[in-house]
């Protein structure tokens, strides 16, 4: 009874608390509430109106060159969807993107009350490891009741308006309402260029007053963002403005913003020669690393390799180290650094040697854009590229185990902007030829009369295959290398046990990884009267992984083209027969590929498959198509041999 009391009490007091709370909810936030409720069932907080209004000013920056600065407000009507639900809300900012003001209120009847509260401040790159100026901001906002109202209020500053790249309109939850005005004085040429716009209604309005244009942006009933394995960037699919400073008066002059590449890449160069490298600490280094090579392409190696292996990656993003690359015996003294900064550090050593290298900017396949859009949102990576014996070499320190003259899926096809000085070249990183990244399959078994399954298994990795495969080794702990490779040759198959292991030499990443043992299936077999049913297709691609369901909105993005190749064998004892073969599969599409058969000869049959992803991309258009590859992909897979006595 005194247990059933407390119960009592406590739902009592919960009740009376929601009451209290739903009380100050007014009918018409109720309102809203229900009808977001009922477009967004799975929702548990919306945002009722956003407004962002975006003001321009203009002053001299650290160095005395005139710039173009931005200052950004922003209101956020977030509205419950639930009782007792919770939202944080989060905002960043660095040494050019100052956060002025960030206050949270509560709705109380028709007026709002400042909650109270601070946001909690934090560093957004775990400065125990490394200085970075990237901190962020964040509410956690709790809500007691259906249709209740929080509001945020935003304040930004922004040094420069070049770091002001683009603005999206989607968000992480529902949208009922947003607004994005740019209030552009006369002064100021801003260009404004619409992406991904194609079926979105944008609502747009241009009004003059005074000396200043006002540009408006609104849309409504805005579907929330939704993070899905192995999607493409946003900047892909999702619509959005890119902002561009092109011109401006400073003092009666008038001053360049970002018309073409060669703005952006001044700008670019501005900022590297902001470094403080200091080469000479290098020397004795780089003469030691290249001492006993004969030829030049040995001594890039060993420069390129010592980098891939001694220093340690770690990304720093926006902000100031965003922009300015780490400098070289920072670098070198700590073994850490960024893209930028192994980038800095590999082009210092390499002409440290007399090479001819040069730092690049690039942006990965996570970027939509090209140089011919001159932003500073169109790069997001730097590599070091060198000229040499009529070649152009791009080399990116940060892919670990990548060989002199192959490249990571993610910068193959993508511009380069490689700095010269006062001058650049633009390069595109060329595309690995099909087939280049391979995994192989080759094995041979044969079956006793005692119904004992075993023989040799061998397979052979190259391209992005055996770099990965190498990336994953090397990460383990020795005393866990040799297990990991057993584990590998049993492809994750309980009923397979693998022995006497053997590899290629995995301590050079230009050869192509082998690992080959001997297999015991016996496991695999299955007797039913006199008839054997054998599985021998022990090592089916795992893409099951990547079957979209019905709710997904993007293409995949697989990261890496995939071929793999199968050849398998089994010989039977004098006296059996195979019967009942699988029928061959062949499927041919665009972007993908499939040709599995068994043909048998006398007491041996051979499974030989195929299977490829060339583009390494399945569009969304194509998932009705994929789904019945994987389909039947997984039918032939599941296939089994029947072996009976003559």
């Amino acid at each position: 009874m005194k247990y059933f009391r407390i119960c009592f009490l406590i739902a009592f007091c919960v009740l009376q608390n929601n009451n209290a709370n739903a009380q100050n909810v007014s009918d018409d936030d109720l309102g809203v509430a229900f009808q977001l409720k009922k477009q967004f069932p799975d929702e548990e907080v919306a945002a009722s109106v956003i407004e962002e209004v975006y003001e321009f000013d203009r002053k001299k920056n650290n160095d005395k060159i005139p710039v173009v600065t931005a200052t950004y407000t922003a209101t956020y009507d977030m509205i419950s969807l639930r009782d007792k639900t919770s939202f944080q809300h989060v905002e960043f900012y660095n040494e050019f993107m100052e956060l002025n003001k960030y206050k949270y209120y509560m709705k109380s009847g028709s007026k709002y009350k400042p909650a109270g509260l601070r946001g909690f401040d934090r560093s957004a790159t775990g400065g125990d490891i490394f200085f970075d100026d990237n901190r962020l901001q964040f509410y956690n906002l709790g809500f007691s009741a259906m249709g209740e109202v929080a509001r945020l209020e935003v304040e930004k500053y922004f040094t420069d308006a070049k770091y002001l790249t683009r603005t999206f309109f989607h968000e992480y939850y529902p949208v009922k309402e947003k607004i994005i005005k740019f209030i552009v004085p006369d002064w100021l040429q801003l260009d404004f260029k619409e992406v991904n716009m194609t079926g979105f209604k944008l609502q747009k309005k241009q009004e003059k007053d005074g000396k200043k244009t006002i540009y408006t942006f609104r849309v409504e009933k805005l579907d929330p963002i939704k993070s899905e394995q192995n999607a493409l960037g946003y900047a892909f699919t999702m619509p959005h403005l890119l902002i561009t400073v092109k011109a401006f008066e400073f003092d009666g002059q008038p001053q360049k913003g970002f018309q073409t590449t060669d703005d952006l890449y001044n700008w670019y160069n501005y900022l590297y020669q902001k470094n403080t490298n200091n080469p000479a600490s290098l020397k004795e280094k780089v003469t030691q690393l290249i001492a006993g090579k004969n030829n030049d392409m040995d001594k890039v190696k060993a420069l390129f390799y010592w980098v891939q292996d001694n220093i340690r990656y770690i990304a720093f993003e926006d902000g100031l180290a965003g922009f300015v690359p780490m400098s070289v015996q920072d670098v070198f003294n700590n073994k850490f650094g960024d893209c930028k900064g192994m980038a800095n550090l590999l082009t210092e050593m390499l002409k440290l040697a007399g090479f001819d290298a040069h730092y690049t900017w690039i942006g990965t396949n996570h970027i939509p854009y090209d140089h011919s859009t001159a932003a500073m949102c169109v790069d997001n990576h730097c590599i070091s590229t060198l000229f040499l014996g009529g070649k152009t070499y791009f080399l990116d320190a940060t892919e670990k185990f990548v060989p002199v003259g192959e490249y990571a899926y993610r910068i193959q096809g993508k511009e380069t902007l490689i700095g010269k000085g006062d001058k650049y070249e633009l390069k595109i990183v060329p595309v690995a030829d099909k087939g280049m990244s391979k995994l192989s399959t080759k094995a041979s078994f044969t079956l006793s009369d005692k119904n004992i399954l075993k023989g040799h298994v061998k397979v052979t990795m190259t391209g992005n295959e055996r770099t990965v495969f190498h990336q994953v080794y090397h990460d383990l702990p020795s005393d866990k290398q040799k297990e990991a490779l057993r584990r590998f040759l049993e492809f994750g198959n309980a009923n397979l046990t693998a022995t006497n292991i053997i590899s290629s030499n995995l301590e050079n990443r230009e050869i192509p990884v082998t690992i080959e043992g001997d297999i015991d299936l016996s496991n695999n077999i299955t007797k039913v009267g006199s008839d054997l049913y054998a599985s021998i297709d022990f090592f089916p691609p795992q893409l099951n992984n990547y079957m979209p369901d019905n709710k997904r909105k993007n293409d995949y993005e697989l990261n890496t083209t995939v071929f793999f190749e199968d050849e398998i064998e089994l010989a039977v004892p004098a006296g059996y027969m195979f019967k009942d073969l699988p029928d061959a599969v062949k499927i041919d599409n665009k972007d993908f590929g499939f040709n599995a058969s068994y043909t048998a000869n006398g007491s041996k049959i051979v499974l030989k498959k195929q299977l490829a992803v060339t583009s390494g991309r399945i569009s969304k258009n194509n998932f009705t198509t994929w789904k019945e590859f994987l389909k039947k992909i997984k039918e032939f897979n599941d296939n089994q041999i029947t072996i009976s006595k003559k």
